[in-house]
């Protein structure tokens, strides 16, 4: 009978030895050989018929080579398996082997093949308990956002009107402009009509001239200053107005008559505001404060709760910091993966670790949790996607085609249900911890959140090598 011994090299690594023996071994041979005889088509044997000599000393060698590969990893799986380690990688042949004969006709008395492999030790998820007190960011400065998003909402749904006093910031000036050729107009020169939102002026000089302006007056000016664009082809295209195909030299220099200011008044806190803006769900100001409100809430709970998503993952790190198969795992990545340089596996495997144990972490935590995304919780997920994205009431026929087209890209599904999984967990984990509310200024939210996102994008970038490799 087969048999497997185990010898640990540390906490979180073994050797596993297969040992297979003859008589393991010869009847699947025998079984085989006579299988394939049967089978095969060999030129110069009606099928069937070959000589068994003849099959073995043609296709003995790489049938046998097979067959003990598969039976011995059978036994390693079904020892892994029943054994409930939790492997990392995949195990590894030790590089000091025995030497054994694989001659069909003359089996050894055994053969023991040794593997190396890596694992997790058992352990307890730590700081899912409520001793553990998190700062959940809230907003102070809601009634003022609120205000701010109502002025601008007033701005947007303004009406323009033309103006004949003193330009202003956010006016649109039309300009009816002719080439300079030195002080004078240039014989033969570009005409156009420049449009310009004054508050883009880039040259704060010629700015602050076009606020002393007013319509009919004349004003000189270069028209590279009015915005700020990198290539002298969006200059041409969208400021002079010149055909793509035209490539006459245009000086910069332009002058011209103001014949139109307009400017955007601010929409009253009428009903028809309301019902334009809000869609009839509010009827006054106090109610379009609230409503305001609730949006900012929204925008800000989503960030919020990522941010405190990544304490979380930080506190639950810092406190799990269960042994890795290190040295196991660096020889895996090596033996799988050429093109990773040893230096690079030194460089990087830090990082790769804690995305390794985070992973652990989080697929413990989904089993402590009983997590799980039904189909019915994915297909609605995907069917609020498809509402949000027309914001109208459809028909229930055509979101369900809508989600079966959808859902045909599986990495888009899997993607979808990772973080239908990641919702699930966080509130899991928050409904095991103590969280404080700490109200910041919206500025400062964004600052923070700023900063941790910079953070993040750096530390994808320091395992980046070795994740593409494994991932591939």
């Amino acid at each position: 009978m087969p048999y497997v011994q185990r010898k640990d090299l540390d906490n979180t690594s073994a050797i596993i030895t297969v040992t297979l023996t003859k008589d393991d071994l010869k009847p699947k041979i025998n079984a085989e050989l006579k299988k394939f005889r049967s089978r095969a088509a060999i030129k110069g044997f009606r099928q069937g018929q070959a000589p068994m000599e003849y099959i073995k000393r043609m296709y003995g060698a790489s049938m046998f080579g097979d067959i003990l590969n598969d039976m011995l990893s059978k036994e390693l799986y079904d020892y892994l398996r029943d054994s409930k380690l939790n492997v990392l990688g995949q195990p590894l042949p030790v590089e000091d082997q025995p030497r054994y004969s694989f001659k069909i006709d003359d089996l050894e008395n055994e053969y023991a093949i040794a593997y190396e492999v890596g694992f997790v030790p058992e352990f307890e998820i730590l700081g899912l308990d409520n001793s553990q007190t998190f700062d959940r960011l809230t907003i102070s400065n809601l009634d003022q956002l609120a205000e701010d998003d109502l002025e601008h909402a007033r701005k947007r749904m303004g009406k323009p009107r033309n103006v004949e006093d003193n330009i202003l910031e956010n006016d649109i000036v039309k300009i009816e402009a002719a080439e300079l050729d030195g002080d004078q107009a240039k014989a033969g020169g570009w005409e156009t009509t420049v449009t310009i939102h004054v508050a883009n002026i880039t040259d704060e000089a010629l700015k602050n001239e076009f606020l002393t302006k007013k319509q009919g007056d004349s004003i000189r000016f270069d028209y590279r200053m009015l915005e700020n664009h990198a290539a002298d082809e969006k200059y041409r295209k969208y400021l002079l107005n010149l055909p793509e195909d035209d490539d006459r030299a245009v000086g910069p220099w332009f002058e011209g008559r103001i014949v139109e200011v307009s400017r955007v008044g601010i929409a009253e806190l009428d009903e028809a505001f309301f019902n334009d803006y809000f869609g009839g769900q509010v009827k006054n100001r106090e109610e379009a404060i609230e409503e305001l409100k609730k949006g900012i809430e929204r925008f800000y709970e989503v960030r919020a709760n990522a941010l405190l998503m990544r304490e979380f993952q930080t506190r639950l790190m810092e406190m799990n910091r269960f042994e890795l198969p290190d040295t196991f795992l660096k020889r895996w990545l090596s033996m799988n993966n050429e093109g990773l340089q040893p230096e690079q596996i030194e460089t990087e495997y830090p990082a790769f670790a804690d995305n390794l144990r985070w992973s652990l972490l989080r697929d413990r935590m989904k089993e402590q949790f009983a997590i799980e995304v039904t189909p019915e919780e994915l297909r609605e997920e995907y069917a609020n996607k498809v509402r949000q994205y027309f914001q109208a009431d459809l028909p229930e026929h055509i979101i369900s085609s809508s989600v079966d087209r959808l859902m045909q890209d599986e990495k888009e599904v899997d993607k979808t249900r990772g973080d239908l999984e990641t919702d699930k967990l966080f509130q899991a984990i928050r409904s095991m911890v103590t969280l404080k509310d700490n109200p910041v200024t919206s500025e400062t939210f964004h600052q923070t959140l700023d900063a941790i996102t910079k953070k993040a994008e750096q530390e994808q970038v320091e395992d980046a090598t070795i994740r593409e490799t494994v991932e591939e």
